[in-house]
């Protein structure tokens, strides 16, 4: 069956628009973080964000318009994230973060760390969002959409051939793992389903297989797909 997604499932524009995209409660934009974003723009990264396309308790992720009409997402971690402690996990023995203390160092770090890990897992082959930047808790990358309408979760879609779509996904896994990477929390969640099939995001925890928990979360990632697809009456794992 053809990877394309069904325009049925794809979400309506109005569906995905924020009608308030600059919210100053959601706590993004502090004065460090709009320094950040105008020097973003200065660098022709983007020209303007449009709004709110995931909101979360570590991270908002925005869509922006660049100089030539392109898209890009802009991802920022809260400066005041209350996820310290689960963070902290991820980064035990990752030699390229050693000495990271909590606040808004961490935050910092990993926001360098989500970029670093995308840019293995691309380089890899694996089906994530392209970086193109990253500065504070700011994060630039690549806008999975059509005509400028994001994609949406598998959770939210569903899966038109969930055996094809488990054996991409469990590939892309298996491609980290001989890389160096475990993606460390895969659910239906943290995919996105696109016209070039399931696409993983938020790597930002994903760890180095040297992670003495590495090959805990690798089981754990494909026990989540299972466990997913396993709903659905054709599927055979």
């Amino acid at each position: 069956m053809s990877l394309r997604q069904s325009k049925q499932k794809r979400p309506r524009r109005e569906d995905k628009q924020d009608r308030n995209p600059w919210p100053l409660e959601e706590g993004v934009f502090d004065r460090t973080s709009l320094i950040t974003l105008t020097k973003f723009m200065k660098k022709g990264i983007f020209k303007t964000i449009d709004y709110c396309i995931a909101e979360g308790k570590e991270a908002n992720v925005y869509r922006a318009t660049t100089v030539d009409g392109g898209f890009v997402a802009i991802k920022m971690y809260r400066l005041r994230s209350p996820s310290f402690v689960h963070m902290q996990q991820y980064m035990e023995g990752d030699r390229r973060f050693a000495g990271t203390r909590n606040g808004i160092q961490l935050i910092h770090a990993w926001t360098q760390k989500e970029y670093k890990n995308l840019s293995i897992m691309h380089d890899l082959g694996c089906r994530v969002p392209d970086p193109i930047a990253f500065k504070a808790n700011i994060l630039a990358m690549e806008f999975l959409g059509v005509e400028g309408v994001p994609y949406s979760q598998l959770s939210d879609t569903g899966s038109e051939d969930p055996n094809n779509d488990f054996a991409l996904i469990s590939a892309d896994l298996e491609k980290m793992k001989m890389g160096g990477l475990v993606h460390a929390d895969v659910s239906e969640y943290n995919i996105l389903m696109t016209d070039k099939g399931p696409y993983l995001i938020d790597c930002g925890q994903a760890v180095l297989t040297s992670h003495p928990r590495a090959e805990e979360f690798y089981k754990r990632d494909l026990e989540n797909l299972r466990k997913y697809f396993s709903k659905y009456p054709d599927f055979k794992g």
